[in-house]
């Protein structure tokens, strides 16, 4: 843990405002929240490489490790911190001994105090799935779980290619929000807590004041100035999914789903996701896929499943 304060991990399901909480919050001149990270969960498996980092060797495995783990399209996971080989040496050396979780908080606090803050957090929005682990290997750590309408949510992952499948991706949006839930649920309440997106875009100020409160910082104006710096701040590769960043928060963005969605693609995601919707407090347009379209869509399962149980019984029997 930082000696300024707990990592603060945003997380939520993609397309849900992770991106824009993050700039907000590390306009902060106390917080700093740099591009995703990714690698926590898959390098914390080679611990037995990496032992309690006091070997010269142990600290060049983990280095070389970051320097070549992709995080996402063509960003590698050493470049997230801003920091030289050297300065990264120094700062797993003056950690050590340590662990995995340790080695990582040391360079993240590093980039932080590069930056001229005292504190660090990172937004990675698929972490939704661990914060069981992530709270334990930070055990003070605080998550922010951003939630948006799942309706907002489909269509926007659409938009930007994670899917071709507005029923795929209403599914996908209710596992990752329930999902998050659950575990945030174990935590107290000092560590988990829950962020809608249409609150924070339509009337950001006194949210923005609470969660400051909760996360022990002192509220600053400067959170909205992130538009100034959002090009900056936001990796070239992912440049692309949000171009509406470098513009102040614009409350049209909550619940665009009504002007753009087709009744049909509303449908989908309310018969998919509805019931999680509803507990979350959206309202529900009660729009039903067409009963002939349902058919179909239960005869094309029926005829996968049933061809997929035929290549599998003449497979056995050695045919194909």
């Amino acid at each position: 843990m930082s000696s300024f304060g707990p990592p603060v991990f945003i997380v939520g399901c993609s397309r849900s405002g992770t991106t824009l909480l993050r700039l907000m919050l590390t306009q902060h001149p106390r917080l700093h929240i740099p591009p995703e990270s990714e690698f926590l969960l898959s390098l914390h498996e080679n611990t037995d490489h990496y032992g309690d980092f006091t070997d010269p060797h142990q600290r060049w495995f983990f280095i070389r490790d970051l320097q070549t783990t992709e995080v996402s399209m063509g960003a590698y996971a050493f470049s997230i911190f801003d920091l030289s080989v050297h300065e990264a040496e120094t700062a797993l050396a003056d950690r050590a001994p340590t662990d995995f979780a340790g080695a990582a908080a040391a360079l993240f606090d590093a980039s932080a105090h590069k930056h001229g803050k005292q504190r660090w957090g990172d937004k990675t929005p698929h972490y939704v799935r661990h914060i069981e682990w992530l709270s334990e290997a930070f055990p003070e750590s605080q998550f922010v779980h951003m939630i948006r309408d799942g309706r907002d949510v489909a269509r926007s992952r659409v938009e930007a290619g994670f899917t071709v499948s507005m029923r795929r991706s209403a599914r996908h949006w209710k596992e990752e929000v329930q999902t998050g839930r659950r575990a945030g649920r174990l935590l107290p309440a000092h560590r988990y807590r829950e962020l809608f997106y249409e609150d924070l875009v339509r009337n950001p100020k006194p949210l923005l004041q609470d969660l400051c409160d909760w996360l022990d910082l002192e509220f600053t104006e400067a959170l909205f100035a992130f538009d100034e710096s959002g090009d900056a701040s936001v990796p070239d590769e992912h440049a692309h999914l949000h171009d509406k960043l470098n513009a102040p928060v614009d409350p049209s963005r909550a619940q665009a789903w009504k002007n753009s969605l087709s009744s049909r693609e509303i449908a989908d995601v309310e018969a998919e996701a509805g019931d999680l919707l509803r507990e979350l407090g959206y309202k529900l347009t009660g729009k039903h896929v067409p009963l002939w379209l349902r058919g179909l869509r239960g005869l094309h399962r029926n005829t996968l499943s049933y061809t997929k149980s035929l290549v599998q019984r003449l497979r056995q029997l050695g045919i194909v």
